[in-house]
C-alpha cells in the first residue's frame, strides 16, 4: 500500500482519537479489526502480496470475517493475536506514520482491569513482503511479533522479541505534499517519468500507475520536457491532493485489479467494478445536491432588487405603459429604468409577480441553508466510502454495498434492448436515467399534449422549464417514488429543450402529473399546474450530464 494512500487513511483516523475501543477482532491469522466507540472500524492487514490499513468512519454492519455465527471472528488465529489481544486493551490513544513510510504506529493507552495492563504500541509495517505487526512497549522493546526477523535474515535490523524496535531505513526522497510546482518542476525535470517512485515519497506501485495515466505517458524512459513535464507535474499534484480519488478515476476503483496487475496479474474484480459505479453516481448527485443549495442561496440576495422592482411598478400605475415584454418607468433615484414585463398583465400584477419570485428564493435559500449542513455531511460520507473502496477486502465491499443500499435502494433497472425494439412507438423523444427511469420531451405542441395527457400516470413526473416556453417532460414512476437524481436529469432535458437552452442556471418547475391540467380553450399543450416545486439546472439536450438517450 502506497505511502500517500496510508497517509490519507491516517487522516481520517487521527480526528477519531483518543477513542475508546471494543474488542480486537481476527478475520484471519494475517489480519486484526478493532472498532472504536466513535463508530468508525479500523483493519489491519500483513498479508504479504496485500498489505493494507482500511478505515470505515462509519462502519455500521461491519464486516467481522467470522464464521456467520459471529464466533471465530473475535476469537485469536495465533500466539501473536492472542497476545495482542491480552495486552493492547487500553484506549487507541494516538496515530503516527513518519513522513510518508509505510509504516504506522497505533498507540493504546493503560488498560482497566484488576490489573491494568500499561500502555503499548502496534506497530504496522506494510512493506510488500515484508510486511509485519509488531507489539513494542513504552521502552521501545519488542514484546511480540507476527512474523520474526533474525540478523541472518536481514544485516540492517533484527524483529524479535526482546531486542530494541528500530524502524526500517529510511528513504532520501521528497515529501511532496510541502512541495509547491516549482519544486516538484525540478524534481522530475530530465528525469524519465519511471524515476518517480525513486524520487517522490509516498508514490508506490498503485499511485505510479495512476500518475503514468494522468500525464497521458506513452514511454516513461523518456526524459520529461515541454508538455510532458506539464502534465507529469499535473498529475503528481492531482495524486498528493487527493489520492484514493485519483486513483478511483483511473481505474474506476477496481481494487482487485490494481493489485493484481502490481504483481504481474490482471483479473478484475466485478463486485469492486460495481460498487465503484454506484458510489461515482452517488458521489455526483451528492455533489450536486451541495452545488444546488449554495446557488439557491446565492440566488436569494437578489430578492431585495426583485422587491424593489415590484415597489416602482406598483408605483407607477398611472405610468404603466408596456411596449411588448418591456416597460420603461422612472426610478425612484429620477433614473430611467427598462423592465422585463408579462405583457399579459398589467403593473399590478407584474409587482404581485415579482413579490411572489422574491418569496420563492428566499424560501428556498432558507430551507437549503437548514439542508446544507446535512448534505455536506452526504457528501462526507460517501468520499469515506469511496477512500474505504480502494483496497477493500470482501467484507468491507459487503458493509458498503449495504450502505448504498439503505441509502439509495436500487430503482427500475433498464429493460433489455429486444424488449426496446418490441415497445411501442411514444411521443417525444425518450431518455433512460442512470437508474433506469424512462424519460418522455415533447418537441412540439401537439406531442406536449401527447406526453402529458395520454402517456402521463397520475403518480408519474411532471416537468417544465419556468418562465419559457419549452417542451413538456415526464418521468415514467412506474408507480415508485422517483429518486431526486432522476428529478434532476429530467430537469436538465427541460430546460435544454426551451429557450432557456443557452443560460447556465434555470429554474424548473415539477410536479406529479394529476396536479396539471389544460387551459380552458387554451392552444395545445397549455397547461396550469399546482403543488410544484423548482430546481435550478444546467440546461442538457442530450442526457450526457447524467444520462444518455434511449
Amino acid at each position: 500500500m502506497d505511502g500517500l494512500l496510508i497517509a490519507e487513511r491516517l487522516a481520517l483516523l487521527s480526528r477519531l482519537v483518543p477513542s475508546g475501543r471494543g474488542a480486537w477482532r481476527f478475520p484471519d491469522d494475517r489480519s486484526v479489526q478493532l472498532r472504536l466507540h466513535s463508530g468508525a472500524v479500523v483493519t489491519v492487514s500483513a498479508h504479504h502480496d496485500d498489505p493494507r490499513l482500511e478505515v470505515l468512519v462509519d462502519g455500521g454492519d461491519a464486516p467481522r470475517g467470522d464464521d456467520g455465527a459471529g464466533r471465530a471472528a473475535s476469537r485469536p488465529r495465533t500466539p501473536f493475536q492472542a497476545q495482542l489481544a491480552a495486552r493492547a486493551t487500553g484506549d487507541l490513544v494516538a496515530v503516527e506514520q513518519r513522513a510518508l513510510d509505510r509504516v504506522v504506529r497505533l498507540s493504546f493507552g493503560e488498560g482497566t482491569g484488576f490489573v491494568p495492563e500499561k500502555p503499548i504500541d502496534l506497530i504496522v509495517e506494510l512493506t510488500g513482503r515484508n510486511a509485519n505487526l509488531i507489539l513494542v512497549d513504552e521502552a521501545g522493546t519488542i514484546v511480540g511479533t507476527q512474523r520474526t526477523v533474525h540478523a541472518g535474515q536481514n544485516r540492517h535490523r533484527e524483529v524479535r522479541a526482546g531486542v530494541r524496535y528500530e524502524y526500517p531505513p529510511p528513504y532520501v526522497k521528497l515529501d511532496p505534499r510541502g512541495a509547491g510546482e516549482d519544486v516538484l518542476r525540478r524534481t522530475l525535470a530530465g528525469r524519465p517519468l519511471r524515476d518517480v517512485r525513486s524520487v517522490i515519497d509516498g508514490v508506490g506501485p498503485q499511485l505510479y500507475r495512476v500518475v503514468v495515466a494522468l500525464a497521458r505517458s506513452r514511454d516513461d524512459s523518456a526524459p520529461l520536457e515541454g508538455d510532458d513535464l506539464d502534465r507529469a507535474v499535473a498529475a503528481l499534484q492531482e495524486v498528493v491532493a487527493r489520492p484514493s480519488a485519483a486513483l478511483d478515476a483511473v481505474t474506476g476503483l477496481r481494487r482487485s485489479e490494481v493489485a493484481s496487475d502490481a504483481r504481474g496479474g490482471g483479473r478484475a474484480d466485478a463486485a469492486t467494478a460495481s460498487l465503484a459505479r454506484r458510489l461515482a453516481k452517488r458521489r455526483q448527485v451528492a455533489a450536486k445536491r451541495v452545488a444546488d443549495a449554495h446557488m439557491a442561496i446565492a440566488a436569494a440576495n437578489d430578492a431585495q432588487s426583485i422587491r424593489e422592482e415590484a415597489d416602482l411598478l406598483l408605483a407607477s400605475v398611472g405610468s404603466f405603459l408596456p411596449d411588448g415584454d418591456v416597460v420603461e418607468l422612472v426610478g425612484f433615484d429620477g433614473e430611467r429604468v427598462r423592465l422585463t414585463i408579462d405583457p399579459a398583465l398589467d403593473a399590478a400584477g407584474n409587482a404581485a409577480q415579482r413579490y411572489a419570485r422574491a418569496r420563492r428564493r428566499e424560501a428556498r435559500a432558507e430551507n437549503a441553508r437548514q439542508r446544507l449542513p446535512e448534505l455536506d455531511g452526504d457528501l462526507q460520507a460517501v468520499e469515506e466510502k469511496v477512500a474505504a473502496l480502494a483496497g477493500a477486502d470482501e467484507a468491507t465491499l459487503g458493509s458498503i454495498e449495504r450502505w448504498l443500499d439503505e441509502v439509495e435502494p436500487r430503482g427500475v433497472e433498464p429493460q433489455d434492448r429486444h424488449a426496446a425494439k418490441q415497445r411501442p412507438k411514444l411521443p417525444g423523444v425518450r431518455f433512460v436515467d442512470p437508474r433506469g427511469y424512462e424519460v418522455l420531451v415533447g418537441r412540439s405542441a401537439k406531442e406536449n399534449e401527447a406526453i402529458t395527457f395520454k402517456v402521463a400516470k397520475s403518480r408519474d413526473v411532471w416537468l417544465h422549464v419556468q418562465g419559457y416556453q419549452g417542451s413538456h417532460v415526464i418521468v415514467r414512476s412506474q408507480g415508485r417514488e422517483v429518486p431526486f437524481d432522476t428529478v434532476l436529469f429530467a430537469a436538465r432535458l427541460a430546460a435544454g429543450y426551451s429557450k432557456a437552452k443557452q443560460s447556465d442556471s434555470v429554474p424548473v418547475d415539477y410536479t406529479q402529473r394529476k396536479n396539471v391540467w389544460r387551459v380552458k380553450g387554451g392552444a395545445p399543450g397549455a397547461v396550469h399546474m399546482a403543488h410544484q416545486k423548482t430546481v435550478y439546472v444546467t440546461p442538457s439536450r442530450d442526457g450526457s450530464d447524467s444520462g444518455a438517450p434511449g
